[in-house]
C-alpha cells in the first residue's frame, strides 16, 4: 500500500496498481540482458587474460629456444675442441660434428614425418563420410 500524497491524510492509502504480464516480462527481459551482458564480459576479460597468457608463454618458449641453442652450439664447440685434442685436425673436427649433428636432425624430421600419418584421423573422416567398415563375424 502506498500513502496518497495529493490527499494529505496519512491514514488514506491506494492501492498500487498490480503490474500486468508485460511488465513482468519486461522486467525479466531486462534480468536476462543484464545476467548475460555480465556473463559476456566476464568471458571478454577472461578471453584476453588467457590472450595475454598466451603470448608469454609463447615469448617464453623463444627466449628457451635460443638458450638452448646455444648451449648445444657451446656443448658441440667443446665435442670438437675434445677431438682436436685426440689428434685430429681441426676442421675435420667440425665437419665431423656437423656431420653428426645433421644426421641426427635428419633422423628426427624423418620420424616427425612418419608421425604425421596419425594426424590425419582417417576413422573419423570415414564414418563421417558414413563408409565405416562393417566386418563380420568370424565363424
Amino acid at each position: 500500500m502506498k500513502v496518497d500524497s495529493q490527499m494529505g491524510d496519512p491514514r488514506v492509502a491506494t492501492q498500487v496498481p498490480p503490474s500486468g504480464v508485460l511488465d513482468e516480462l519486461s522486467k525479466l527481459l531486462a534480468f536476462a540482458r543484464e545476467t548475460l551482458t555480465g556473463f559476456l564480459e566476464l568471458v571478454s576479460l577472461e578471453a584476453r587474460r588467457a590472450a595475454l597468457g598466451l603470448v608469454w608463454m609463447i615469448v617464453g618458449g623463444l627466449v628457451a629456444s635460443i638458450f638452448i641453442v646455444t648451449a648445444w652450439a657451446g656443448l658441440m664447440a667443446a665435442l670438437a675442441m675434445y677431438i682436436v685434442s685426440l689428434g685430429m685436425l681441426p676442421l675435420a673436427a667440425v665437419i665431423v660434428v656437423a656431420a653428426v649433428n645433421l644426421i641426427s636432425g635428419a633422423g628426427m624430421l624423418y620420424w616427425c614425418i612418419a608421425l604425421s600419418r596419425h594426424l590425419l584421423f582417417s576413422a573419423t573422416r570415414r564414418q563421417l563420410a558414413g563408409a565405416a567398415l562393417v566386418r563380420p563375424a568370424a565363424p
